[in-house]
């Protein structure tokens, strides 16, 4: 009687920190591997659409950024997935939302597809994380009828551009590839106009501070993307809300700033 009283106390803290611990999961998924999921299918119950789901533990071994991907082989261009993956606290950290970006878990969006015309990339998401963390990877079927997907979680280097390096003349190609990641250059030493392009779904903006304590920057955006750089001293790009994330692909998390003599229009 006081294992299940303590059990029950133990559930009700969780609850209360917005926890749900570690899901039981279906296998593992290895960093550098793959696995083939069954998906069972999506059940309408009261209106609801209870996905088919199944969970797969992935273990660090090194300090490491991950891409994790799931491509159907039966439904292919007409699947519905979605990744959730989740911490050892069972903590949701980042969710895929389109073959081409994904998000924090309140930037959710309903589920769409987009036509392809390469081959199917898969539903993907980026994470990072240290030498022995365990994550776990919940796989979501919303389509009513059974799915067989192939999970792989690939190590990769993020693109490197944006870590604090100074910035004073010429282009940059860097990318927004981790939910609530942002790229800082030192523009202290540049002169001229600063001009901003990204065209992919992500809502990113480029900050200019006079100072790193300036609680004003001017904002730059895909619309009003040109502005004189000096005496701006830290140049931030970040997405707006810090919540959405891409990969290093034009159409996606990859952005570009150039800096010239040349003035805005």
């Amino acid at each position: 009687m006081t294992k299940r009283w303590l059990g029950g106390l133990a559930v009700l803290a969780l609850a209360a920190c917005n926890l749900q611990g570690p899901p039981p999961v279906s296998g593992d998924l290895p960093v550098g591997g793959s696995v083939i999921a069954h998906l069972p299918a999506a059940q309408e119950s009261g209106g609801e659409l209870r996905p088919g789901v199944k969970v797969y533990r992935i273990a660090l071994t090194q300090d490491q950024a991950v891409k994790v991907s799931a491509v159907s082989a039966e439904l292919q261009q007409r699947a519905r997935l979605r990744l959730v993956l989740l911490d050892d606290k069972g903590v949701v950290q980042a969710v895929s939302v389109a073959r081409n970006w994904f998000a924090a878990w309140q930037e959710l969006a309903p589920l769409a597809l987009r036509p392809q015309i390469t081959l199917d990339p898969g539903y993907r998401l980026n994470f990072k994380g240290q030498a022995g963390q365990v994550f776990y990877l919940r796989v979501e079927n919303y389509a009513l009828s059974q799915d067989r997907v192939t999970l792989y979680a690939d190590p990769f280097t993020p693109n490197p551009a944006g870590k604090g390096e100074a910035f004073s003349s010429g282009s940059r190609w860097g990318a927004i590839e981790f939910v609530r990641e942002f790229d800082r250059y030192d523009v202290s030493d540049a002169t001229g106009y600063l001009r901003f392009t990204y065209s992919g779904p992500l809502d990113l903006v480029a900050l200019l501070y006079l100072s790193p304590t300036d609680a004003s920057p001017l904002v730059l955006d895909p619309v009003m993307n040109c502005a004189p750089v000096s005496p701006a001293t830290l140049l931030v790009v970040r997405d707006r809300g810090l919540a959405r994330a891409g990969f290093d692909e034009a159409n996606s998390g990859r952005y570009g700033l150039e800096l010239s003599s040349t003035p805005c229009p």
